[in-house]
């Protein structure tokens, strides 16, 4: 850019129109906004202030990084950094930054120079010294605050002519983009605050030596937000300061010792995204900090050194965060605003998630303790050796005593022991002529006020308590993600591994049966072989909750983020959606298949062939692998819990998503459901009257039956899931994770572990396969030749008297799948 209109001029409005114009086409297109009475709104301008407006934050994203793309191809630079996208729609931040951006403006007198304020507005200069003050006519001792704002061309600041400025309190620079570095300041002890906000400053300007002159001065306000700093110098920011902002920057990294010997109240790194290394000793050697803001950034540990007095803790948004300490290093926490729930169910269980600092708390614990009670109790010992003297003081000297005896006045001086019988013996007397009562040492209340008099401490009134602080920790653990283990209760830990037995088992043997004997794979055993995978996936999904469980039994806050966010949650979570909507999709083919087989008996032509039948379930393989890939790629998240399945649903297209799941297996069980009404229909008892016909329906009715007790077992299945799924998809979830877990183990992998029994092993077909497997490797023979005279229908004159009484086994299987073609089917 060579030339632009200044601000004010006559032709601005026009030229700004011009180079807008073509941007609020460019939004027009995009299609993305919130609907207002049918129109879609994306973007609201009046003069040069512009709304952006989408239905999540990524949507926003979008529509800033094509406002970034339209000014680079303007050869002007967008300035993101100042934009604050949130999916809450609040604007607290904003109003934030504006309020700092403004702030200078509360500084300025009313008078200008002569009331010590400097303040230059979308100035020209290239350079602040000395003699650009001088010139602009500003006394360099009376000037109080410095706010320089929109300085396009500012590249060098004079930090040494700054010393020329006694009365110097706020420094203030604002947009100033090729400012890139200041040097170390000098000694300024009226300096207050010193601000430099989105400008182009690379380095953290040096301030230890502001107030080395002036140990008990602080700087109120540090804050370098919305430049380009980089690199973070060691002891750069050795200072005394309440407040120090790093916010929107693009710092790497916290080197050891970054803050060592610094005072600093509040510490922000806000919104560095890059920011990934915190060193062990980053904030080590820092005294009284009392608020740190480590949100948005992409760190994955926090160090323990240095956070001993720490009261607030925020880390948001910083889904990486992986290990957090334990109260044991954060004594004096209070509030912790963090990311995920499972760090808050580590402060509320520190004894397992730090077991060596709770340890060491409790032997510290119990030392002090008994150093307290001993202590109290050489305090008591003193208390009563320090009040039996003083009694003992009161007493000596005494006045001397007259009394009469025969008539006679006499005088007589006791000591103490005398005083103390005569008061025991004759107290009446005694209270007449001394009033003084002997302290009740029966008394409780007496030692402890006496020692409290006294401003020592007994054992009532000594501080040390075994009980941990309570520390208000967001987000609180909810129903999805609950403060225990993967199964949770140890019945279900048990009965899960009964269920993975039964299904990864049964399915395994029907692979194995079906996939050895392939010069017989018809439709129904290819289709069995699909359904039998995709249950064994549910099994395998089982298997990895159960063995994770195992692990990280007891501490699983510990393991969550490596689980939930590592590869095996995936994994998981891919298994479980994927096997689900494959189990559904092949068994509705294998429903549709019955009924052609039993409807067209005769028509051979009607029925699914086996290109057809490898043509339908590529569909089905392509349909599962998108539905369980859609998480993986932002469409919902396997990460959201501990079970690793898609159930939060944040936004429109979560909930879309999980409304699709739930409606595939509706639709898939009422086809289903009409299959086999379709089948009881052509199977009705009408056709008993057709002479062979009747025994073929009945056969065929048998088998329906059956079929019948797979639509049951996979309602028993699918219903209970789906509707708390529906229900939770609504708002309204009637259970938590925690009892889900129980629809987890029993109801969802139930037609897993039934499929296979019921469409295979208990079918005569399946045990005949499974007789010449076992033939073919020459093995159990006495069980080949006893399953081959229990198959074997004895010889009769009406069949054929001249034939053997035994045939062999292939043969004979071969010659009764030619009569039973018809018959009965194998599932």
């Amino acid at each position: 850019m060579v030339w632009s209109a200044g601000l004010g001029w006559v032709s601005s409005p026009s030229l700004f129109n011009l180079y807008v114009n073509d941007l609020i086409v460019g939004f027009s297109g995009m299609r993305v906004g919130c609907r207002v009475d049918g129109v879609c709104v994306n973007n609201i301008i009046y003069a040069d202030d512009m709304v952006l407006l989408g239905p999540t934050a990524r949507s926003v994203e979008e529509m800033l990084k094509v406002c970034a793309d339209y000014a680079a191809s303007h050869s002007l630079r967008y300035n993101a950094a100042c934009h604050y996208v949130t999916d809450d729609l609040k604007d607290n931040a904003d109003i934030e930054r504006e309020r700092k951006a403004l702030a200078v403006r509360v500084w300025r007198p009313v008078d200008g120079a002569q009331n010590g304020t400097v303040e230059l507005i979308s100035s020209q200069i290239t350079r602040l010294s000395n003699t650009t003050l001088l010139d602009a006519g500003f006394d360099l001792d009376l000037i109080e605050h410095i706010s320089i704002v929109n300085a396009k061309y500012l590249a060098h600041i004079d930090v040494d002519h700054l010393q020329q400025m006694p009365n110097l309190q706020t420094f203030y620079i604002s947009q100033a983009p090729r400012l890139e570095r200041i040097d170390k300041l000098p000694p300024l002890p009226s300096l207050r605050a010193f601000v430099v906000l989105t400008s182009g400053l690379t380095v953290v300007p040096d301030l230890s030596h502001v107030h080395k002159s002036c140990k008990g001065c602080i700087l109120q306000r540090v804050d370098f937000e919305g430049n380009h700093i980089r690199h973070l110098p060691k002891h750069a920011l050795r200072l005394n300061a309440d407040q120090v902002s790093l916010n929107l920057n693009l710092i790497e990294e916290v080197p050891a010792h970054a803050f060592k010997q610094a005072n600093i109240s509040k510490l922000s790194f806000r919104g560095n995204e890059k920011l990934k290394i915190l060193d062990e000793h980053a904030f080590a050697g820092i005294i009284f900090l009392k608020q740190l803001d480590l949100s948005n950034t992409a760190i994955t540990t926090l160090p323990k050194a240095g956070l001993e007095t720490l009261e607030i803790l925020r880390i948001e948004n910083t889904p990486s965060l992986k290990y957090i300490p334990s109260t044991y290093n954060m004594q004096n926490l209070q509030t912790a605003i963090l990311t995920h729930h499972f760090h808050c169910c580590a402060f509320n269980y520190p004894e397992i998630h730090d077991p060596e600092g709770h340890e060491h708390y409790i032997e510290k614990y119990k030392m002090m303790k008994e150093a307290c009670e001993k202590n109290n109790e050489k305090m008591k010992e003193s208390q009563r050796v320090a009040m039996l003297k003083r009694q003992r003081r009161s007493l000596e000297p005494i006045r001397a005593i007259s009394y009469y005896k025969h008539g006679t006045e006499v005088s007589q001086r006791y000591n103490a022991e005398d005083i103390a019988t005569t008061v025991e013996g004759s107290p009446s007397e005694s209270s007449e002529e001394y009033d003084f009562q002997y302290p009740d040492y029966a008394d409780d209340n007496f030692l402890e006020s006496a020692v409290n008099s006294t401003n020592v401490y007994s054992v009532a009134d000594c501080t040390i308590t075994g009980k941990r602080p309570k520390i208000n920790c967001t987000p609180v653990p909810d129903a999805l993600n609950p403060c225990e283990d993967v199964m949770g209760w140890t019945w279900l830990r048990i009965c899960v591994w009964i269920v993975i037995s039964a299904s990864v088992v049964g399915n395994i043997a029907v692979l194995v049966v079906l996939l050895t004997n392939h010069s017989e794979l018809n439709v129904a055993r290819f289709l069995m072989c699909h359904l039998a995978f995709s249950d064994l996936c549910t099994g395998i999904y089982l298997f990895i909750l159960a063995v994770v469980d195992l692990k990280s039994f007891g501490e699983f806050f510990n393991y969550a983020f490596d689980w939930q966010y590592g590869v095996g949650c995936k994994i998981a979570g891919f298994l479980s959606v994927f096997s689900g909507q494959l189990s559904v999709f092949t068994l509705t083919i294998v429903t549709f298949d019955r009924l052609f087989a039993i409807k067209y008996a005769i028509y051979l032509e009607r029925r699914i062939s086996r290109m057809a039948a490898v043509k339908i379930m590529i569909g089905g393989w392509l349909f599962s692998i998108l539905m369980a890939g859609l998480p993986l790629i932002g469409v919902s998240d396997y990460s959201s819990t501990s079970i690793c399945l898609p159930v939060e649903s944040d936004n429109i297209g979560v909930k879309v998503y999980q409304g699709s799941l739930f409606m595939t297996t509706a639709v898939a069980w009422v086809l289903i459901v009409i299959c086999y009404v379709q089948i009881y229909r052509s199977l009705g008892v009408g056709c008993e009257k057709y002479g062979g016909r009747g025994s073929a329906a009945a056969a065929e009715r048998k088998i329906a039956n059956k079929m019948a007790l797979l639509i049951g077992t996979d309602l028993m299945c699918w219903a209970p899931v789906a509707f708390f799924g529906v229900t939770a998809l609504a708002g309204a979830p009637l259970v938590d994770v925690s009892h889900g877990k129980v629809l987890l183990v029993f109801f969802y992998p139930l037609n897993a572990c039934a499929n296979p029994f019921l469409y295979a092993i208990l079918t005569k077909q399946y045990r005949s396969d499974l007789i010449k497997l076992i033939a073919r490797t020459d093995m159990c023979n006495w069980l080949v030749q006893k399953y081959k005279l229990a198959a074997t229908p004895p010889p009769t004159a009406q069949t054929n008297p001249s034939a053997p009484a035994l045939l062999p086994l292939v043969e004979y299987q071969r010659e009764q799948s030619q009569i039973s073609k018809n018959g009965e089917a194998m599932l």
